[in-house]
């Protein structure tokens, strides 16, 4: 994904719109503004396939001057986390990886929104924009109502639950518009994910075999002083790490080795 977003944007990357959070957020306060003042007039914004199909083509685009919310407490501070998450992004990726993965969730909504012929919203975009930060700086702490430090990463985890139950509690081919809406974010991260859960695994691994060797040696099934079956490496010095191994070479017969030995043997 990086090579190919690297030549794209050796080609392409001169007409990619900068500084593109602050026309969002320029789009959505109009948004309010005219749903506050007008809001017959509002719901000539919301993307809907058949109004589109007889004619109201501005549907496609104004969705994206809907706030998050009506309310303008909750509203302006939608805006502001959209502006944290969006100059984010922008400030790490440059405006042309930015502007992709906005498109890229942009027309995954729309499809969705097409095929499901419901309603497109931008707050499952903004929650994958969310994701997209919590997994670049997980550690990285924010004020959340400007009071409680929270890691992002687990903002994310939460933000990853809710999406979770928001797809399952949607009937039917509604279950799109999050599916879909979350691929900008699977398309960028993926490897990212991959990578994440062969770690956390390999750790568990590690931690079970730790626990499983702890187990037998307060039972008395294993020596305090340990040597390898082959070299004779001894626990007793602190850089040689012992482990256990009952591969089909060793013939399932449980023996400690040291780790270089462990490794090829």
């Amino acid at each position: 994904m990086e090579r190919l977003l690297a030549r794209l944007e050796r080609r392409f990357g001169r007409y990619a719109p900068g500084n593109l959070t602050y026309g969002l957020i320029a789009a959505q306060l109009v948004g309010l503004v005219l749903g506050l003042a007008a809001p017959e007039k509002a719901q000539l914004l919301g993307f809907d396939i058949d109004a589109i199909l007889h004619g109201e083509v501005w549907r496609v685009f104004t969705w994206l001057a809907i706030p998050p919310s009506y309310s303008p407490l909750r509203a302006l501070f939608g805006l502001y986390f959209l502006y944290f998450l969006g100059t984010s992004l922008e400030g790490e990726w440059g405006a042309f990886k930015f502007f992709v993965y906005w498109g890229c969730g942009v027309l995954g909504t729309i499809l969705a929104a097409t095929i499901a012929h419901g309603p497109a919203n931008g707050i499952v975009f903004l929650m994958t924009m969310l994701l997209a930060v919590a997994t670049l700086w997980p550690e990285q702490e924010i004020q959340v109502f400007f009071a409680i430090p929270v890691k992002l990463k687990w903002l994310g985890v939460l933000d990853g639950a809710y999406l979770i139950w928001y797809t399952l509690s949607q009937p039917g081919l509604a279950m799109l518009l999050p599916i879909l809406g979350v691929g900008n974010y699977l398309l960028f991260f993926h490897e990212t994910l991959v990578a994440l859960v062969r770690r956390y695994g390999q750790q568990a691994g590690r931690a079970g075999a730790r626990q499983h060797f702890r187990g037998h040696r307060d039972a008395g099934q294993l020596p305090l002083v340990r040597r390898c079956a082959i070299c004779g490496a001894s626990s007793e010095d602190p850089e040689v790490d012992i482990r256990v191994c009952d591969c089909a070479k060793c013939g399932g017969v449980r023996r400690d080795l040291c780790l270089p030995h462990a490794r090829n043997h």
